[in-house]
């Protein structure tokens, strides 16, 4: 089979993957939880922790999996496994069918992480084109996004027909996610099998184990604080004012802005790494201030601004770390990086919890955003540090000045 033309497909058939593979009734899970299954808010805290224990113990392992029986097979498994999940939340409407749902869609996000993103870096080395990882990924988002868009809007308008359809068009769309890898294949590329080992040990020399251990903490606490309150923003608009059909209209707008931007944003990584995570940290610290305000316009806004952030904010420490590691383990590699979030996402939404239930949504939210502005310094240090390895090997590959 002609690698150049497998690698072509693939690259085109990923934006159908990052379509399908998103969960449509993503703003409702909370909610619809809530409402047929008798959760509290703390129920939904633990529901999050639980998730992510699964994605912590499973992620690295699935890496494995796609790296050595192959990308493809890792997508398939977790459409198969994602599809399972929304079948029992649409049959079961108890805690416990709940919490099986959320066991198998979390395995089956951990055989989507990874692989997809190293399928198309070995498409792109097959393509002498490795360096525009970033902006390839990027447009592929963009494109993909234009078709999220339209579904995250009118999806959860269905909750009010009967509150089951969100999920029966959750389960039509990764059966397609399933029928579109049947036309895609693992490429072959030239194997670094040493690399790995070589590098690791360098790492530890040049940033020391304190600096590796604090850029693991904090990377892993910043991103958890993206994701981990989902639930939590979304009943904030529903309490804020939002009519629940409507709260998907604003993921929606996310979606058309992210791809509006998608584009453009692999500009960002010729900036220098030190004001890319300024910017990082001020899009999550709004979000949070938002969220205090009780404004459900300025929350409606700034959840705009940080969902077309939040798609593409990985892309760009991930092309930094495949650059510093060009090993044939990428999947791994990069399960490894989620993990970071993952292991923080399995207290996160706990604590979260906790503190609203204590007091309310809106200050909450704010000893939270205090949280956040206590750890950003940390972790704008810990990630200068961590990513100044190798620089010089860093400029030579980017052919630009000092990025760090």
């Amino acid at each position: 089979m002609n690698q150049l033309a497998v690698a072509n497909r693939n690259i085109k058939l990923y934006i159908f993957v990052r379509i399908f593979a998103k969960r449509v009734f993503l703003p409702l899970t909370a909610i619809y939880f809530m409402s047929n299954a008798g959760f509290s808010i703390r129920d939904i805290g633990l529901l999050s922790g639980f998730y992510s224990v699964i994605q912590l113990l499973a992620e690295v392992p699935t890496g494995y999996f796609a790296d050595r029986l192959g990308r493809v097979a890792s997508i398939r498994m977790g459409a198969i496994l994602a599809a399972v999940a929304t079948i029992c939340y649409i049959v079961f409407k108890s805690k416990s069918g709940i919490f099986l749902g959320a066991m198998f869609e979390a395995l089956g996000y951990s055989f989507f992480g990874g692989a997809g993103e190293a399928l198309i870096h070995d498409s792109l080395v097959v393509k002498k084109q490795v360096k525009d990882y970033t902006k390839i990924l990027s447009r592929t988002m963009s494109i993909s996004l234009i078709a999220n868009a339209v579904l995250i809007a009118f999806v959860p308008m269905t909750y009010t027909l009967d509150h089951r359809y969100p999920f029966l068009i959750g389960t039509v769309a990764y059966l397609l996610l399933f029928t579109v890898t049947l036309f895609m294949h693992d490429v072959e590329t030239q194997r670094v099998t040493s690399v790995i080992k070589l590098k690791i040990p360098d790492l530890k020399k040049i940033v020391g184990k304190r600096h590796l251990l604090i850029f693991g903490l904090t990377f892993g606490i910043i991103s958890a604080l993206y994701s981990s309150p989902n639930d939590m923003f979304n009943l904030a608009l529903k309490e804020y004012g939002i009519r629940i059909e409507y709260i998907g209209w604003i993921y929606s707008a996310g979606s058309i802005l992210g791809a509006a931007i998608g584009p453009f944003f692999h500009y960002l990584r010729g900036i220098r790494l030190s004001r890319y995570i300024i910017l990082d940290i001020l899009v999550l610290l709004s979000l949070y201030i938002a969220s205090y305000s009780r404004s459900v316009i300025a929350l409606a806004v700034i959840m705009v601004m940080a969902i077309s952030f939040w798609r593409y904010r990985r892309i760009i420490y991930q092309d930094y770390l495949l650059t510093i590691y060009p090993t044939e383990y990428k999947a791994t590699l990069i399960s490894a990086m989620n993990n970071l979030e993952q292991l923080n996402s399995i207290w996160l939404p706990i604590a979260i919890t906790y503190l609203i239930y204590q007091t309310n949504i809106s200050q909450g939210f704010g000893l939270v955003g205090i949280f956040t502005l206590l750890i950003a310094p940390i972790f704008y240090y810990s990630t200068r540090r961590f990513f100044k390895i190798d620089r010089k090997a860093m400029v030579l590959a980017n052919g630009g000045p000092d990025i760090v």
